[in-house]
């Protein structure tokens, strides 16, 4: 099969990849790219609902909570976001560690009445983190949710991007766009659905670099067979040239899991068994010592633009 991404067909390899994230050891066919280093799946099963069980799979676990607002958490937001409410927001940012969807929010230029779409938004985690923090147009949608939501501002729906036909300020992919058959129609759609001028911000596996470098068909980045394809930083600058868009800042943004869930897949432990760190930190197989190293390990890697995981911030043309 040619590339996903190139249309490349010559010097490809074929690694054989077991499912590792459910424990269920099905095997699946990658392609490593001769041309622009991307992968990508080659024997795609028929249904890909036992792949995505709710009960198990990560991103179903988190569910919508209560939406209660706290006037000093908006003044905090209001404060490291545009600089507003400085008095009170000062005083609630005072040797806080903001969390990593600020440094989102930041770099995206978006405003708290703006539109925002999260494509592949599970149970939807992050609106409802956008949402106390003053965000107030919220959408966010999911193929594979059992149905939809509706809570105060916030909807989340059980539908995939062509579905969709209203306008949006902001769209965001957090690990999603791997998961999806056709990239380039993907965030062409994207193009279509944003406001003049205003960005996508794409979160996703890089393939190539400190994880497959290190654990080859256990590295959780391939994460057989949800992931369709996982671009090498060549591949994905490939993808974005061909949607129409202009990429602004690019971060490498691994963490300590990719060490961690590599290395219990490499040790027999499926990302949901009782001794998984993300199950049990107390029944875990590492050390916090060993976890401090991992972290360690991964940022030093992100600085050599060298991660696994990276975040990409693109405009749309004018």
């Amino acid at each position: 099969m040619n590339c996903i991404i190139c249309d490349n067909g010559l010097n490809n390899q074929i690694f054989k990849i077991k499912e590792l994230q459910l424990g269920l050891g099905d095997t699946f066919d990658y392609q490593l790219c001769g041309e622009c280093g991307s992968m990508q799946l080659l024997n795609r099963p028929a249904d890909f609902s036992r792949y995505y069980l709710n009960k198990d799979y990560y991103s179903f676990k988190l569910e919508i909570k209560k939406l209660k607002r706290n006037f000093f958490s908006t003044a905090q937001a209001a404060y490291i976001l545009y600089g507003k409410k400085k008095l009170l927001g000062s005083v609630a940012s005072i040797g806080y560690n903001f969390p990593e969807f600020y440094r989102w929010m930041i770099n995206t230029h978006v405003q708290f009445t703006d539109a925002i779409l999260d494509v592949g938004c599970g149970n939807g985690s992050l609106l409802t983190r956008l949402y106390k923090m003053g965000f107030s147009n919220l959408t966010g949608i999911d193929p594979f949710i059992d149905q939809n939501h509706e809570l105060g501002t916030i909807r989340i729906y059980r539908k995939e991007i062509f579905d969709l036909h209203q306008n949006f300020d902001l769209i965001m992919m957090h690990h999603s766009l791997e998961h999806m058959f056709d990239p380039v129609s993907v965030l062409k759609k994207a193009s279509q659905l944003l406001n003049q001028e205003k960005r996508l911000l794409v979160r996703i596996p890089i393939m190539g670099n400190y994880g497959w470098q290190k654990y080859q068909e256990y590295w959780c980045g391939v994460d057989a067979p949800r992931h369709i394809f996982i671009p090498s930083e060549k591949g994905m600058r490939m993808l974005i040239e061909a949607s129409g868009f202009i990429l602004e800042k690019l971060e490498y943004d691994s963490s300590d899991y990719v060490i961690w869930s590599s290395e219990q897949y490499m040790r027999g432990i499926p990302l949901h068994a009782a001794n998984s760190r993300m199950v049990s930190k107390k029944k875990s197989v590492f050390s916090e010592k060993e976890i401090k190293n991992f972290k360690k390990v991964i940022a030093a890697e992100n600085r050599k633009n060298n991660g696994d995981t990276a975040a990409f911030y693109l405009r749309k043309k004018p």
